[in-house]
């Protein structure tokens, strides 16, 4: 049973956070970026039983007024993710744990959970304004999202992603051996590398053997593979991500990433500069425009 993400976003740290089973509940490994104030922000993880999370944005959606019935907000201090990393090991317990709490006025994104069984959900705003739970058909398969709602599915697939994995996943009921090469040759197809987005860290998480196959900053040629069980005998960390690969990886992976950051700078610094010329312009166009009035009047 395996589990893949790609995380596509602004940050040029990346991160893995290690956190050993203990009385607060399962061993769980977190990936995540550091943020500009030194603080972490993990997006996705997977524990000890095999269960794992993840998410992406999608276009905002209201939600009703009665969806927030006094039920804790699902992102305060005792959220549910952090619950459902520390207490749950299958997909129906996550989604048990998920309806004891509100999720606001409105949702902008999705949470795919998955266990070591097979089973799997992406939890969501349903159209009518109540969370909505799509899950995998039974039995063999797989579960696909990318950056459009499941439960609004006529407002999607926004992007080649959707076709591009999708055919790829068709091919598995061909006779293609579903490996953990496979799957990260999946996300190495669905990079993003364009002006405005890249793909930080990809990884395929197997939720039967505690295993984890990581690539970085979209340098597909080495996959870190990462034990969860001896990385648990370490202790309690955060790593940076760079530190799994080799000098030569990690150097290449940088230098992707400034090579992106500088090229988003100066379109950026352009768009900027053509907003402010704009500007000038039209207070010139005015003051010409006054001035000629003031012409004409005397």
């Amino acid at each position: 049973m395996l589990y893949g993400n790609s995380e596509d976003q602004h940050n040029p740290d990346p991160v893995i956070g290690f956190f050993p089973p203990s009385s607060e509940g399962y061993g769980s490994v977190h990936f995540g970026i550091t943020r500009p104030d030194g603080q972490y922000n993990f997006e996705g993880a997977v524990n000890d039983q095999g269960l794992a999370w993840d998410c992406n944005s999608t276009p905002k959606t209201r939600m009703a007024p009665d969806s927030n019935s006094g039920k804790p907000y699902y992102l305060g201090d005792h959220n549910f993710l952090t619950r459902i990393t520390k207490k749950a090991a299958t997909v129906e317990e996550a989604i048990r744990i998920a309806k004891l709490y509100q999720f606001g006025d409105s949702l902008a994104g999705q949470y795919h959970i998955a266990d070591a069984s097979g089973d799997a959900v992406v939890i969501s705003a349903g159209p009518d304004g109540k969370i909505a739970f799509t899950r995998k058909e039974p039995g063999d398969g797989y579960h696909l999202s990318t950056n459009f709602n499941l439960a609004i599915p006529d407002k999607g697939p926004v992007d080649f992603r959707w076709d591009t994995a999708g055919g790829m996943l068709e091919e598995l009921k061909a006779g293609e051996e579903l490996s953990p090469e496979y799957a990260l040759s999946i996300l190495e197809a669905v990079q993003l590398r364009s002006i405005t987005s890249l793909t930080l860290y990809s990884n395929v998480l197997d939720l039967k053997n505690n295993k984890i196959y990581l690539h970085y900053m979209a340098q597909f040629n080495e996959a870190a593979v990462i034990d969860m069980e001896e990385e648990f005998s370490k202790g309690q960390r955060v790593v940076e991500m760079r530190e799994f690969f080799s000098p030569e990886t990690a150097a290449a992976g940088d230098a992707n990433y400034k090579s992106f950051a500088n090229r988003f700078f100066m379109i950026k610094a352009v768009v900027i500069a053509v907003g402010i010329l704009l500007i000038l312009g039209m207070v010139f166009l005015i003051a010409r425009k006054v001035q000629n009035k003031e012409a004409n009047s005397a």
